[in-house]
C-alpha cells in the first residue's frame, strides 16, 4: 500500500527487524530499538522523513526534546511538508473514569498540539495528528478491501496464534497484548463456522 500511496522509502523500528523487512511488511530498512536509538541515526537525521507514524506512543515528546536541545530531528518540520501521526496517547497506558478525564487525554493534548505545530512551531516541529480511527467514509473501506482482494495487503497476525477460546487461551492472548509487543494482530479462535 506503502507504494500505492507514493511512499518511496518505509523504515520500521522494532525489536524483531526480520519481520519488518520479510513480505508481507517488506519495509527498506529496520532498527532494532533496544539495541539502536532511532531518533540519532545519522543516515535518518541527514535525510528526515517526511511522515512518521508513531503506532507505540511517546515519539512526540523525543521530538519536542530534540527541538528543545536543538538536535537534528529525523522528521522534516511542517513548514517543509513534515508530519507526524500517532495513534495512542503519550502513555499507552492509561485508565479512564470520567468524561473529564477522557477530554483530558485525548482531546486537549492533540488538538493543543495541532494548533501549535501548524503555527508558532511549524519551523521546527512536523504537523501533530492524532488519529482516533478511520473516516467513516464509504471510499475508505472500499479502497481497503480492493486492497486485499488484489493481494496488496494481508492481515499480520503473532505467530503465537490465533489462541482457543478458552479461559487459558484468552488470558495468554491478553498477557500478550499487555506486553505490547506482539508481531502482529492478536487473534483468538472462536468457530470454525
Amino acid at each position: 500500500i506503502r507504494k500505492e500511496r507514493g511512499a518511496s522509502y518505509i523504515a520500521g523500528v522494532s525489536r524483531n527487524c526480520s519481520r519488518l523487512l520479510e513480505a508481507p511488511l517488506a519495509y527498506d530498512k529496520a532498527v532494532d530499538y533496544t539495541k539502536e536509538d532511532p531518533w540519532s541515526i545519522p543516515e535518518w537525521t541527514e535525510n528526515p522523513f517526511d511522515v512518521i507514524i508513531d503506532l507505540a506512543g511517546g515519539g512526540w515528546l523525543r521530538i519536542l526534546q530534540g527541538v528543545k536541545e536543538k538536535k537534528k530531528s529525523i522528521v522534516k518540520p511542517a513548514s517543509a511538508g513534515g508530519r507526524f501521526l500517532t495513534i495512542t496517547p503519550d502513555d499507552p497506558i492509561f485508565e479512564l473514569h470520567t468524561v473529564w478525564g477522557a477530554l483530558k487525554l485525548f482531546v486537549f493534548p492533540p488538538l493543543w498540539r495541532y494548533m501549535y505545530s501548524r503555527t508558532w512551531s511549524r519551523s521546527n516541529l512536523p504537523a501533530y495528528s492524532f488519529a482516533m480511527s478511520l473516516p467513516g467514509e464509504r471510499q475508505v473501506m472500499t479502497r481497503t478491501l480492493k486492497f486485499a482482494s488484489e493481494g496488496k495487503m494481508k492481515a499480520c497476525i503473532d505467530p503465537a496464534g490465533p489462541f482457543p477460546f478458552t479461559t487459558d487461551g484468552v488470558r495468554a492472548a491478553f498477557r500478550l497484548q499487555e506486553s505490547r509487543h506482539p508481531q502482529g494482530k492478536v487473534v483468538v479462535h472462536v468457530a470454525d463456522k
